[in-house]
């Protein structure tokens, strides 16, 4: 199976850095994406909210964290994402700000407030007026470009956007992003490995990965969640588009029949915004059917929670077996 390794499952990410047997895989991961060095390297790290990350969940794709806290008490937290998720930024966001206020208790001073770190590992593209793969951010004076904090460090990493080239003159932030990256093929890896220990290492755990029965169970179950996962979506935009299509089509005809322009303009609109609305019910109850959550399916759809709620509602009861 290693030929053919999704590298990105989250059975296989967890199990490669989320061990803290394998630690120092996930060390030379971190200290590599953020191009640490010499006395910036980070030394040590804690792995954090075990029971939060669940490798799978009734065989649904889950987002998989990977949370640690540094020797110098710096949080870190690594997401796999391989759908595609249009509000990206603005999640990642929520979840650094959730991940940095969460260590200060109450009555303690703003001091005591660590940085806290985002790392991004995206199975598709994101940012479309970038065509590097590794974007990071900070708070910024707007002329000056001075930091105004380091607390706030974000990567975004787009795997699909690497171009190897010489793989032996990568740095190392792109060596493990080739490593990750569908881009990137065995012998490529073969020749990282001999460049970098780590992934030499990150290789050998492959082959006791595949050799272990169990664990290759979940990694199936995980992949056909994953594919059935795209699938669903691909349907869900391919109708999305047919639907509207037709809304406008049905508007227009409905319109040109009246033979004003006023007729033609609400018949439009009206067949789109009735279209939509069926659309809309069929795509969340179609969602609901596959156990996505009431919030999963509202940032899909762009809707509020209340209103997957009440869709969720009018639903018939299932039968009784």
């Amino acid at each position: 199976m290693a030929q053919q390794l999704n590298r990105l499952n989250d059975v296989f990410f967890k199990y490669l850095l989320g061990d803290a047997k394998k630690k120092f895989l996930t060390l030379s991961f971190i200290n590599g994406i953020l191009n640490r060095t010499d006395d910036t390297l980070f030394t040590d790290l804690e792995f954090l909210d075990k029971e939060m990350t669940p490798i799978m969940q009734d065989g649904k794709v889950s987002v998989l964290d990977i949370r640690a806290k540094m020797n110098d008490g710096t949080q870190v937290n690594i997401e796999v994402q391989v759908c595609k998720d249009p509000d990206m930024a603005r999640r990642s966001l929520y979840y650094w700000a959730k991940m940095y206020g969460s260590e200060l208790r109450e009555g303690e001073p703003y001091d005591k407030l660590m940085p806290a770190i985002s790392i991004n590992l995206m199975d598709f593209n994101a940012f479309a007026q970038y065509t590097a793969c590794h974007h990071s951010y900070h708070i910024c004076n707007d002329e000056t470009k001075d930091i105004l904090i380091d607390d706030l460090e974000m990567h975004f990493i787009e795997l699909e956007k690497i171009r190897i080239g010489d793989i032996r003159k990568l740095r190392k932030s792109e060596r493990w992003i080739a490593y990750f990256s569908h881009q990137c093929s065995d012998e490529e890896r073969e020749v990282l490995a001999m460049s970098e220990p780590a992934i030499k290492e990150a290789m050998k755990c492959e082959m006791y990965f595949t050799q272990d029965e169990k664990l290759r169970r979940k990694y199936e179950i995980q992949e056909k969640a994953r594919r059935d996962y795209i699938s669903m979506m691909h349907n869900i935009e391919k109708s999305r588009t047919e639907g509207w299509q037709k809304g406008l089509e049905e508007g227009r005809a409905e319109g040109l029949a009246e033979g004003r322009e006023e007729g033609r303009a609400e018949g439009r609109e009206e067949g789109r915004l009735e279209e939509r609305k069926r659309f809309t019910e069929q795509t969340v109850a179609t969602m609901l059917q596959e156990g996505l959550s009431h919030e999963l399916i509202a940032r899909i759809m762009n809707l509020p929670v209340e209103t997957i709620q009440a869709i969720a509602a009018a639903q018939p009861a299932p039968a009784a077996e």
